[in-house]
């Protein structure tokens, strides 16, 4: 039978085999204990903020005029939350093993697995938000009459239905460049969010296998 969480921080991840070993046990089981405690904690701190961004969003866009983009961003957001929920509970189904070394390990296994996946939706959802600000600024620059204007200093250039047919060749090169960087992009929020929590978790599983093989 698997043990439970709880129980895995009580269970020594080295063999009772020297007077040392129950306080080394002691201290990187509650290292660890700390490790995933502070990642779970930091997952929902930001799901809660892009909940709280998801809200905000429409309010302050439709203050600009701009209700469809606002309520548009909100949905992706409110998507990209429960998507993030979901993939939480996963937690609760990772293999506990036999030890803490075990558990963290798995653990570790799941945190890949999960940055790998938002990677991929990434891909989509940063140039849809970065099509979504194109498309905001044309509409501030429509309202300010910059298109009239910006017609009347180049009458030889091609309109479609009042776009200049450069800006939509300059947004559609943005737009694949950005689906092109948006997995880098990804990457480095990640970093600058979980970076320092996911060394300390690799660094303490590389710890706790050294003492386990000497």
């Amino acid at each position: 039978m698997k043990n439970s969480i709880e129980s895995i921080w009580k269970e020594g991840f080295l063999n009772e085999k020297s007077l040392v070993a129950p306080k080394i046990n002691d201290l990187y089981n509650q290292k660890s204990k700390h490790l995933v405690d502070k990642v779970e904690r930091m997952f929902r701190i930001n799901l809660v903020v892009i909940v709280i961004i998801a809200i905000i969003f429409p309010i302050i866009y439709s203050f600009l005029d701009y209700t469809w983009q606002g309520i548009v961003v909100s949905i992706l957001l409110l998507l990209t939350a429960w998507y993030n929920k979901r993939e939480m509970n996963g937690i609760k189904t990772l293999d506990h093993g036999t030890n803490s070394l075990d558990y963290l390990k798995s653990f570790h296994r799941w945190i890949k697995d999960v940055l790998a996946k938002s990677e991929k939706i990434a891909r989509f959802s940063y140039p849809l938000y970065f099509w979504i600000a194109l498309r905001t600024i044309w509409s501030a620059w429509n309202k300010l009459d910059m298109i009239l204007k910006l017609q009347q200093k180049f009458p030889d250039s091609i309109f479609i239905e009042n776009i200049s047919l450069f800006a939509l060749i300059i947004a559609a090169v943005s737009t694949l460049l950005m689906f092109w960087v948006s997995g880098k992009l990804y990457k480095w929020e990640v970093r600058l969010m979980y970076g320092r929590a996911f060394d300390k978790l690799e660094e303490t599983i590389a710890e706790m296998e050294k003492l386990k093989q000497e």
